[in-house]
């Protein structure tokens, strides 16, 4: 007995088919490779972000324990006035070591990173790092030489510099 040729039921996919389903599916996972590839180059972004931070903490943390300027006894009392704080920011002679006031770092430069007694941290290699000082007073509306400005750059390997700002008063 022959069956009719409308009650047959076909099975499977055709050429066509095939080929259609592997052209969307390659698209697809072209796609999704770019996409984590992009994500995978970038994951050891927050860990660097992470590192600078702590770094410029570090080193905010050390310029802010020194006294305000060279002219302001230890203790910080009496503060110096506009006419008695330095002029000229930056060290007087002093060297890394022997820093003993927040203008002393101004135009700190250093690669690789050092603590206050000079010696390198290990874990900060390739990290440069570059420090700025000066009056900002007209930042507070403020008499002339009564508040500086602190920005720390920390460039790590490879990425982008990260500044880290912090303001002294001299009181």
């Amino acid at each position: 007995m022959l069956i009719p040729a409308s009650n047959k039921r076909q099975r499977g996919f055709s050429l066509v088919e095939s080929i259609v389903t592997i052209v969307i599916i390659g698209i697809a996972l072209v796609a999704l490779i770019s996409g984590w590839a992009g994500s995978a180059s970038r994951s050891a972004d927050p860990f660097w972000h992470a590192k600078a931070a702590y770094l410029g903490q570090a080193y905010l943390e050390e310029i802010m324990a020194k006294r305000y300027d060279e002219n302001t006894p230890e203790g910080g009392v009496p503060p110096c006035s506009s006419t008695s704080c330095s002029a000229v920011l930056g060290p007087e002679g002093e060297t890394r070591a022997t820093f003993d006031d927040v203008d002393d770092y101004d135009g700190l430069n250093e690669a690789p990173s050092e603590n206050a007694l000079g010696i390198v941290r290990p874990e900060y290699q390739n990290y440069r790092i570059a420090v700025q000082v000066s009056y900002a007073h007209d930042d507070f509306s403020r008499i002339a030489r009564t508040v500086k400005r602190v920005e720390v750059a920390v460039t790590p390997p490879g990425q982008s510099v990260q500044r880290f700002v912090a303001y002294r008063g001299n009181f």
